[in-house]
Protein backbone atom coordinates (compact mmCIF):
# COMPACT_ATOMS: atom_id res chain seq x y z
CA UNK A 1 0.00 0.00 0.00
CA UNK A 2 1.18 3.52 -0.99
CA UNK A 3 -0.50 6.29 0.54
CA UNK A 4 0.04 10.40 -1.22
CA UNK A 5 -0.92 13.31 0.78
CA UNK A 6 -3.38 15.65 -1.28
CA UNK A 7 -2.88 19.34 0.11
CA UNK A 8 -5.06 21.91 -1.32
CA UNK A 9 -7.15 25.13 0.22
CA UNK A 10 -10.22 23.62 -2.04
CA UNK A 11 -10.86 20.79 0.27
CA UNK A 12 -13.78 21.31 2.36
CA UNK A 13 -13.07 20.88 6.17
CA UNK A 14 -15.53 18.29 7.05
CA UNK A 15 -12.80 16.10 4.45
CA UNK A 16 -9.88 17.10 6.29
CA UNK A 17 -8.20 13.82 7.27
CA UNK A 18 -10.47 11.30 4.56
CA UNK A 19 -8.83 8.58 3.25
CA UNK A 20 -9.92 7.34 -0.64
CA UNK A 21 -8.28 4.74 -1.54
CA UNK A 22 -7.88 3.59 -5.64
CA UNK A 23 -7.80 0.37 -6.84
CA UNK A 24 -8.49 -1.51 -10.32
CA UNK A 25 -7.34 -3.14 -13.18
CA UNK A 26 -8.15 -6.23 -11.42
CA UNK A 27 -8.46 -8.69 -14.36
CA UNK A 28 -10.36 -11.29 -12.77
CA UNK A 29 -9.24 -14.90 -14.99
CA UNK A 30 -9.07 -17.31 -12.26
CA UNK A 31 -9.10 -18.68 -8.71
CA UNK A 32 -5.41 -16.58 -8.42
CA UNK A 33 -6.87 -13.44 -9.51
CA UNK A 34 -9.52 -13.68 -6.84
CA UNK A 35 -7.17 -14.73 -4.57
CA UNK A 36 -5.06 -11.34 -4.80
CA UNK A 37 -8.23 -9.27 -4.64
CA UNK A 38 -9.36 -11.00 -1.41
CA UNK A 39 -6.39 -9.95 0.13
CA UNK A 40 -6.50 -6.61 -1.58
CA UNK A 41 -10.24 -6.21 0.01
CA UNK A 42 -9.38 -7.39 3.46
CA UNK A 43 -6.27 -4.74 3.30
CA UNK A 44 -8.68 -2.68 1.87
CA UNK A 45 -11.15 -2.67 4.91
CA UNK A 46 -7.75 -3.00 7.71
CA UNK A 47 -7.47 0.56 6.67
CA UNK A 48 -10.84 2.09 7.16
CA UNK A 49 -11.10 4.19 4.22
CA UNK A 50 -13.83 6.95 3.82
CA UNK A 51 -13.76 6.66 0.13
CA UNK A 52 -13.25 3.65 -2.11
CA UNK A 53 -12.12 4.10 -5.90
CA UNK A 54 -12.58 1.72 -8.65
CA UNK A 55 -10.93 2.76 -11.92
CA UNK A 56 -11.69 0.33 -14.37
CA UNK A 57 -10.43 -2.88 -15.59
CA UNK A 58 -12.80 -5.66 -13.77
CA UNK A 59 -12.38 -8.99 -16.00
CA UNK A 60 -9.80 -10.05 -18.22
CA UNK A 61 -11.22 -10.19 -21.74
CA UNK A 62 -13.10 -12.85 -22.76
CA UNK A 63 -13.11 -14.34 -19.51
CA UNK A 64 -16.41 -12.87 -18.00
CA UNK A 65 -18.44 -16.13 -16.66
CA UNK A 66 -21.60 -16.57 -14.45
CA UNK A 67 -18.75 -18.40 -11.44
CA UNK A 68 -16.49 -15.50 -11.54
CA UNK A 69 -19.04 -12.67 -11.55
CA UNK A 70 -20.53 -14.51 -7.88
CA UNK A 71 -17.12 -14.88 -7.12
CA UNK A 72 -16.30 -11.05 -7.75
CA UNK A 73 -19.78 -9.45 -6.85
CA UNK A 74 -18.75 -10.89 -3.21
CA UNK A 75 -15.60 -9.49 -2.70
CA UNK A 76 -16.58 -6.29 -4.34
CA UNK A 77 -19.56 -6.23 -1.69
CA UNK A 78 -17.22 -7.07 1.55
CA UNK A 79 -15.44 -3.68 0.54
CA UNK A 80 -16.36 -1.21 3.29
CA UNK A 81 -16.71 2.53 2.96
CA UNK A 82 -18.97 4.72 4.85
CA UNK A 83 -18.60 8.15 2.47
CA UNK A 84 -18.89 6.61 -1.36
CA UNK A 85 -17.75 3.34 -3.41
CA UNK A 86 -17.64 4.87 -6.53
CA UNK A 87 -16.87 3.41 -9.89
CA UNK A 88 -15.99 4.34 -13.60
CA UNK A 89 -15.66 1.98 -16.99
CA UNK A 90 -12.36 0.54 -18.56
CA UNK A 91 -12.14 -0.24 -22.42
CA UNK A 92 -12.92 -4.11 -21.52
CA UNK A 93 -15.37 -3.53 -19.45
CA UNK A 94 -17.56 -1.62 -22.25
CA UNK A 95 -17.47 -4.64 -24.07
CA UNK A 96 -19.99 -6.53 -21.17
CA UNK A 97 -21.54 -2.83 -20.21
CA UNK A 98 -24.47 -3.79 -18.74
CA UNK A 99 -23.51 -7.00 -16.88
CA UNK A 100 -20.27 -5.32 -15.05
CA UNK A 101 -22.46 -2.00 -14.04
CA UNK A 102 -25.01 -4.20 -12.51
CA UNK A 103 -22.45 -5.98 -11.19
CA UNK A 104 -20.47 -3.11 -9.45
CA UNK A 105 -24.11 -1.12 -8.63
CA UNK A 106 -25.50 -4.27 -6.45
CA UNK A 107 -22.00 -4.64 -4.65
CA UNK A 108 -22.76 -1.16 -3.71
CA UNK A 109 -20.93 1.05 -6.01
CA UNK A 110 -22.06 3.89 -7.76
CA UNK A 111 -20.99 3.95 -11.47
CA UNK A 112 -20.34 7.19 -12.95
CA UNK A 113 -20.91 7.32 -16.76
CA UNK A 114 -19.66 10.75 -18.38
CA UNK A 115 -21.63 12.73 -14.99
CA UNK A 116 -20.22 14.20 -12.04
CA UNK A 117 -20.94 13.28 -8.09
CA UNK A 118 -20.68 15.70 -5.57
CA UNK A 119 -20.25 14.14 -2.07
CA UNK A 120 -21.32 15.88 1.66
CA UNK A 121 -19.87 14.87 4.83
CA UNK A 122 -22.11 16.37 7.29
CA UNK A 123 -22.01 20.10 5.56
CA UNK A 124 -23.24 21.60 3.02
CA UNK A 125 -19.62 21.98 1.24
CA UNK A 126 -18.53 19.18 -0.64
CA UNK A 127 -15.88 17.78 -3.22
CA UNK A 128 -16.85 16.60 -6.58
CA UNK A 129 -16.28 12.99 -8.28
CA UNK A 130 -16.68 13.27 -12.07
CA UNK A 131 -16.27 9.66 -13.75
CA UNK A 132 -15.45 9.85 -17.77
CA UNK A 133 -15.90 6.37 -19.29
CA UNK A 134 -12.67 4.84 -21.17
CA UNK A 135 -11.51 7.19 -23.95
CA UNK A 136 -12.79 4.48 -26.33
CA UNK A 137 -16.61 5.89 -26.74
CA UNK A 138 -16.34 9.06 -24.74
CA UNK A 139 -17.28 12.11 -25.88
CA UNK A 140 -15.14 15.06 -26.01
CA UNK A 141 -13.07 15.19 -22.99
CA UNK A 142 -13.02 18.49 -22.97
CA UNK A 143 -16.93 19.30 -23.19
CA UNK A 144 -17.32 16.61 -20.45
CA UNK A 145 -14.74 18.73 -18.04
CA UNK A 146 -16.45 22.24 -18.88
CA UNK A 147 -20.10 20.89 -17.73
CA UNK A 148 -18.76 19.11 -14.51
CA UNK A 149 -15.54 20.96 -13.15
CA UNK A 150 -15.76 23.44 -10.64
CA UNK A 151 -13.37 26.47 -9.76
CA UNK A 152 -14.79 26.46 -6.26
CA UNK A 153 -14.97 23.17 -5.38
CA UNK A 154 -12.19 20.35 -5.16
CA UNK A 155 -12.51 18.35 -8.33
CA UNK A 156 -11.49 14.77 -8.33
CA UNK A 157 -11.31 13.17 -11.90
CA UNK A 158 -11.63 9.37 -12.10
CA UNK A 159 -10.83 8.39 -15.84
CA UNK A 160 -9.27 4.61 -16.73
CA UNK A 161 -6.59 5.86 -19.38
CA UNK A 162 -4.12 8.66 -18.09
CA UNK A 163 -2.93 10.06 -21.12
CA UNK A 164 -4.85 12.89 -21.50
CA UNK A 165 -3.87 14.64 -18.31
CA UNK A 166 -2.19 17.32 -20.17
CA UNK A 167 -6.24 18.18 -21.73
CA UNK A 168 -7.14 17.95 -17.96
CA UNK A 169 -4.60 21.13 -16.76
CA UNK A 170 -6.70 23.47 -18.23
CA UNK A 171 -9.53 23.01 -16.14
CA UNK A 172 -10.36 22.63 -12.19
CA UNK A 173 -9.33 19.34 -11.63
CA UNK A 174 -7.10 19.03 -8.69
CA UNK A 175 -6.56 15.27 -8.55
CA UNK A 176 -7.16 12.70 -11.71
CA UNK A 177 -6.97 8.91 -10.41
CA UNK A 178 -6.35 6.38 -13.76
CA UNK A 179 -4.75 3.12 -14.22
CA UNK A 180 -5.28 1.00 -17.32
CA UNK A 181 -1.27 0.40 -18.26
CA UNK A 182 -0.42 -1.75 -15.16
CA UNK A 183 2.83 -0.25 -15.05
CA UNK A 184 4.27 -0.29 -18.29
CA UNK A 185 4.50 2.60 -21.06
CA UNK A 186 3.49 1.40 -24.45
CA UNK A 187 4.71 2.28 -28.14
CA UNK A 188 2.15 0.27 -30.14
CA UNK A 189 1.62 2.56 -33.14
CA UNK A 190 -1.31 -0.13 -34.21
CA UNK A 191 -3.88 1.27 -31.22
CA UNK A 192 -4.84 4.49 -29.29
CA UNK A 193 -1.54 4.48 -27.19
CA UNK A 194 -2.80 5.74 -23.55
CA UNK A 195 0.45 4.73 -21.71
CA UNK A 196 2.97 6.48 -23.73
CA UNK A 197 3.59 9.79 -21.33
CA UNK A 198 2.22 8.34 -17.89
CA UNK A 199 1.93 5.31 -17.14
CA UNK A 200 3.05 4.18 -13.68
CA UNK A 201 3.36 6.29 -10.36
CA UNK A 202 2.27 10.04 -9.28
CA UNK A 203 2.75 12.66 -11.53
CA UNK A 204 2.41 16.47 -10.13
CA UNK A 205 1.90 19.09 -12.65
CA UNK A 206 2.47 22.94 -12.16
CA UNK A 207 -0.20 24.53 -11.95
CA UNK A 208 -2.98 22.47 -9.73
CA UNK A 209 -3.24 19.01 -10.84
CA UNK A 210 -2.03 15.83 -9.16
CA UNK A 211 -2.64 12.66 -11.76
CA UNK A 212 -1.78 9.26 -9.92
CA UNK A 213 -1.87 6.28 -12.48
CA UNK A 214 -2.57 3.01 -10.44
CA UNK A 215 -0.68 -0.53 -12.02
CA UNK A 216 -3.21 -1.99 -10.98
CA UNK A 217 -3.99 -5.90 -9.28
CA UNK A 218 -2.97 -7.58 -12.05
CA UNK A 219 0.16 -7.57 -13.32
CA UNK A 220 1.13 -7.89 -17.54
CA UNK A 221 2.39 -10.50 -18.74
CA UNK A 222 5.24 -8.08 -20.13
CA UNK A 223 9.32 -8.77 -18.78
CA UNK A 224 8.86 -4.93 -17.50
CA UNK A 225 5.72 -5.58 -15.44
CA UNK A 226 6.42 -9.01 -13.92
CA UNK A 227 8.64 -7.66 -10.97
CA UNK A 228 5.75 -5.05 -10.28
CA UNK A 229 3.22 -6.29 -6.85
CA UNK A 230 0.15 -5.75 -6.91
CA UNK A 231 -1.04 -2.09 -5.83
CA UNK A 232 -4.00 -0.15 -4.03
CA UNK A 233 -3.27 3.64 -3.52
CA UNK A 234 -4.42 5.77 -0.51
CA UNK A 235 -5.00 9.12 -0.41
CA UNK A 236 -4.58 11.14 2.39
CA UNK A 237 -6.62 14.89 1.95
CA UNK A 238 -5.55 17.82 3.99
CA UNK A 239 -7.27 21.21 3.78
CA UNK A 240 -4.44 23.75 3.36
CA UNK A 241 -4.67 26.68 5.11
Amino acid sequence: MDETIIKNPNIPTTFDGIRLIQFGDTLLENEEDLSVFEKAVNEINRLNPDIVIFTGGLFQKGTISSALSNEASKLLSNIQSPLAKVAVLGDDDLENEQAITDLLTNAGFRVLKNESLPLYNGSSESITLIGVNSLTTTPPLQTLLAQNSDANTFNILLLHEPTPASVVTDYPVELQLSGHCRGITSNDKTQPNYCSQFYNGTYRFADRLTLHVNQGLNRSNEVAALLRRPTLQSFLLIKEQ
